[in-house]
């Protein structure tokens, strides 16, 4: 008699009952009485969850749920509020917005009156002859549309040096009063630094403003160092931050690998509160070689580490950002630009910091090398020129599977989001630039370039993945940080199309309530090749969850930016709650 099938039969059955009695285990956490938005491939709809370990194990009805309750498991009921997945915020600049707070508060300031209040006061805080560093404002949030100068400066603080930084890609302004250009020795008879310019007035004298030669000033400028403690301690605070607001996955966007080391140490502290993925910058000599070495070197590659901390791609500086005339354009700006950016040539289009050429031997040598990679890049002959790269690595080796990342992407046409979609290429896009600085831009580039500006269907209708984030950098509040790091402000904006001044350019461009969380969750997830992980609420994912304080599909539009979470779960864990 064979018995290998009875034998076999039995072991089945025990397997079977062995996953019965583990399903019928009790939950540790379940969230009942919601409105829970799954975000699955059907965008279903359900009341409740359980949540046992660090993952899903059940979705459904109240009724269903409650039966997995034990003695133990914790019943939290969302008093018929929204649950969703937890929130991917997959472009932030943690780090250094926790680095740059620890040396000194940022604040917006939205006007040269501010301006010169902020200077004021802490001069009186200095004393004579202390040095005042001004916090990043960008002239397309200044009321007078202006930067400040010597003379705003000198009003403000006459007895202290005190410099306004302009800085974003490869173009830093400086403004300098007379009591700074004093001590840095800056006169009618200094030299600019190679690349560098000093300007100077009809009469001989420095204007104050100098472009591209910092190295002239940072060398008077007492060093603003701060402790790993303090500057540790202020990155779990913004962490906590993040999940206050429904944030239980970030990108730390152009880091390097001490960023990546940093978040390590919080994770064996039991201080980590977000899961991270690492995108490191990449500079390079541009030729096969050089890059090769660079990234040799590099002691990690895409996906090591684990699903809190983990490896990204690299990034690629190719342009610089249309808040400051850099970002690399078909056409011209035009004569209407001239006054806010400061520029005269009327065939200026911007920079190209990488050459095509060196596109192409830095991105086909990144992806032998196994890396995912990924490109800042804004304006629209800056993509053409990234797109023609990939095309040229698509043809060693497929480049769909590396899940390319174009971060900004800000104006796009159906031509060049056909090609990106052809070749899976995925766009990292940032509303907040919008709805900050519509207003400005639509003065200086005119109505008819903003109408795609931040093009969300342009890029999608051609089935390309979006996903939408903030980019932030500087501050610690959700709203008032230099570029606001609040999710649901991101959203409402993809849906309205509403500058913060209440113009609408493009309303083709508007999204559903449905995509635009999408773009937030399973979508910036897929980036990070953890669409199977995280990004919505399904049975297996990890319990990242967060339940909001009001309703966001039926919510007024122009209430969903005051939308926050109640409670925010991450790993099964309640990260945030409101008591």
């Amino acid at each position: 008699m064979n018995l290998r099938t009875p034998l076999l039969r039995v072991a089945g059955l025990l397997a079977l009952a062995l996953v019965a009695r583990a399903a019928e285990a009790p939950a540790d956490l379940i969230i009942v009485n919601g409105k829970v938005l799954t975000v699955d491939a059907s965008f279903s709809r359900a009341s409740a969850v359980a949540i046992r370990g660090d993952k899903f194990v059940a979705v459904g009805s109240d009724a269903e749920i409650r039966k997995l309750a034990g003695t133990a498991t914790r019943t939290v009921d969302a008093g018929g509020r929204t649950v969703i997945p937890g929130i991917v915020e997959g472009h932030l600049h943690a780090t250094q917005a926790a680095r740059g707070d620890a040396q000194q508060p940022y604040q917006q300031l939205y006007s040269i009156g501010e301006i010169k209040d902020w200077v004021r006061a802490r001069a009186r805080e200095a004393g004579p002859g202390g040095w005042i560093q001004l916090p990043r404002t960008d002239v397309t949030r200044i009321k007078e549309r202006r930067l400040p100068n010597k003379a705003d400066l000198d009003e403000a603080a006459p007895n202290n040096p005190a410099v306004f930084t302009w800085q974003y890609a490869n173009k830093i302004i400086q403004i300098l009063n007379s009591a700074a250009l004093k001590v840095t020795n800056i006169n009618q008879s200094t030299q600019a630094p190679a690349g560098g310019k000093i300007h100077f007035g009809s009469d001989g004298q420095p204007t104050g403003t100098i472009e591209n030669a910092s190295g002239l000033v940072t060398k008077f400028m007492p060093a603003r160092g701060v402790t790993d403690e303090k500057y540790h301690d202020t990155l779990v605070q913004l962490l906590h931050n993040y999940n206050a607001i429904g944030i239980t996955s970030i990108g730390e966007r152009g880091a390097n690998v001490a960023a990546f080391e940093t978040y390590n140490k919080l994770k064996a502290q039991g201080r980590l509160t977000t899961r991270v993925t690492v995108t490191i910058m990449l500079n390079t000599d541009g030729t096969v070689a050089g890059t090769e070495r660079v990234i040799k070197a590099i002691p990690y590659k895409t996906g090591d580490g684990d699903d809190w901390v983990k490896m990204g791609p690299l990034k690629l500086g190719v342009d610089g950002g249309i808040l400051y005339a850099t970002a690399h354009m078909r056409e011209p700006y035009g004569p209407q630009s001239f006054s806010l950016y400061g520029i005269s040539d009327p065939n200026y289009r911007g920079d190209l910091r990488i050459s095509r050429e060196e596109l192409k031997n830095i991105i086909r040598t990144g992806h032998r090398l196994g890396w995912q990679m990924s490109s800042h890049v804004t304006g629209d002959a800056g993509v053409d020129a990234v797109l023609e790269a990939i095309e040229a690595s698509n043809a060693d080796s497929p480049v769909a599977p590396r899940r390319y990342n174009l971060i900004h992407g800000y104006f796009p046409n159906p031509e060049t989001a056909a090609k990106a979609a052809r070749l899976g290429v995925a766009v990292d896009i940032q509303p907040m630039w919008y709805y900050k600085d519509g207003d400005a831009l639509a003065e200086a580039l005119g109505p008819k370039r903003l109408e795609h500006f931040i093009g969300l269907q342009t890029w999608q209708k051609a089935g390309v993945k979006v996903a939408i984030n903030a980019d932030h950098m500087q501050g610690l509040d959700p709203n008032t940080s230099l570029n606001p790091y609040n999710p649901f402000l991101a959203m409402q904006t993809a849906i309205t199309r509403k500058t913060e001044g209440g113009q609408v350019f493009g309303p083709s461009e508007r999204v559903s309530r449905e995509d635009a969380l999408r773009m937030v969750t399973i979508n910036a997830a897929w980036f990070s090749f953890d669409e199977k992980k995280v990004g919505s609420i399904e049975v297996g994912k990890y319990a990242d969850v967060a339940i909001l304080t009001a309703d966001y599909l039926a919510c007024p539009e122009d209430k969903i930016k005051d939308i926050r979470s109640r409670l925010t779960v991450v790993g099964g864990k309640i990260v945030h709650e409101v008591k």
